[in-house]
């Protein structure tokens, strides 16, 4: 499952041991910003991707193999 405004970490996948957030933009449909970095606070060695819709999102999870555990 894959969380919107919530920190997870990448345990299995391409960039294991990174965070990952992921924020939806308001547009309509709503598009999506994949956050990544080396903390939890997204300071340090941090990137960002973006995707169109919901279906490239997960396309984009899919890709790249990621398992997240998200945080509460």
């Amino acid at each position: 499952m894959i969380e919107i405004d919530s920190v997870g970490r990448i345990v299995s996948g391409e960039e294991v041991g990174r965070f990952v957030k992921i924020q939806e933009l308001p547009d309509n449909p709503p598009s999506y910003l994949i956050l990544t970095a080396a903390d939890r606070d997204f300071h340090q060695e941090g990137g960002d991707s973006w995707v169109e819709d919901e279906a490239s999102l997960r396309q984009y999870f899919s890709e790249s193999h990621w398992v997240v555990n998200w945080e509460e």
